[in-house]
């Protein structure tokens, strides 16, 4: 299996020696519809875009989004796509007027994308890299997930190292609040993904489990696009017709 690995965060570190390939693209996903916060006793929140919801910072009270967008600048990106989405429920016109307003929008080449039909996280970046030229590598990472955008070059640098389209980068230390904690099972030198239980609601067999190594997902992607649209592009061939996989 060549074309996904993995990446653990934990060997990657800060150094103003790794920099980002020129024209990499960070893609910022932006079109949840936050259910879970809309059901809190909170008016706050139940009228917010989830992306858009205030979060303590080291530098005080921020979005979310904007949280991530001033993170990723600072990490060196200088293209910065958001995705947003046409469901009302997601608050994209807010969203995205937040994005252009925010002073990161005068620092990077910042577009916006708004997906038209919902194919989920692989199908967002798909639709997304379909208008972005010269992408040499391109990072999926949720607004909504407070990921060390610092250690995002050096996991770069070793995507570009390998012959995958997509490397998952990867945790086996998560925090105490980590949702889907342990749900990815890596081969036991921990390069690739052998089962991904993420959303779903399935165990594995404790027998199949001998030799793998469990880790949790960080949210970030790293992408080299043309393998990975190719990589989706049969996807979506085999879902719509899933009997020519037998032939």
């Amino acid at each position: 299996m060549t074309d996904r690995s993995t990446t653990d965060t934990a060997p990657y570190y800060s150094s103003a020696l790794v920099s980002l390939p020129a024209q990499t693209v960070a893609l910022v996903l932006a079109g949840g519809k936050g259910s879970r916060l809309r059901a809190a006793p909170d008016a706050e929140l139940q009228g917010t875009p989830k992306v858009l919801v205030p979060i303590d910072t080291s530098v005080g009270r921020t979005p979310m989004l904007g949280h991530a967008l001033t993170r990723l600048t600072v990490a060196g990106f200088r293209r910065i796509a958001v995705l947003t989405s046409t469901d009302p429920a997601t608050g994209a016109d807010a969203v995205e007027t937040y994005a252009l307003t925010h002073p990161s929008a005068r620092q990077v080449e910042l577009t916006i994308h708004r997906e038209q039909h919902p194919l989920g996280t692989a199908g967002a970046a798909y639709a997304a890299l379909g208008h972005l030229s010269d992408v040499p590598a391109a990072v999926v990472l949720p607004a909504d997930t407070l990921f060390p955008t610092v250690l995002l070059p050096s996991a770069v640098t070793e995507h570009r190292s390998r012959p995958a389209a997509v490397t998952w980068t990867v945790t086996t230390a998560p925090g105490r609040c980590a949702q889907n904690a342990g749900r990815l099972f890596l081969d036991p030198d921990g390069r690739h993904v052998v089962h991904a239980l993420e959303g779903v609601d399935a165990t594995l067999p404790a027998g199949s489990r001998s030799g793998l190594r469990q880790a949790t997902s960080t949210g970030a992607v790293v992408l080299t696009p043309a393998p990975f649209r190719a990589l989706f592009e049969e996807y979506a061939r085999r879902l719509a017709h899933p009997g020519e996989a037998d032939l």
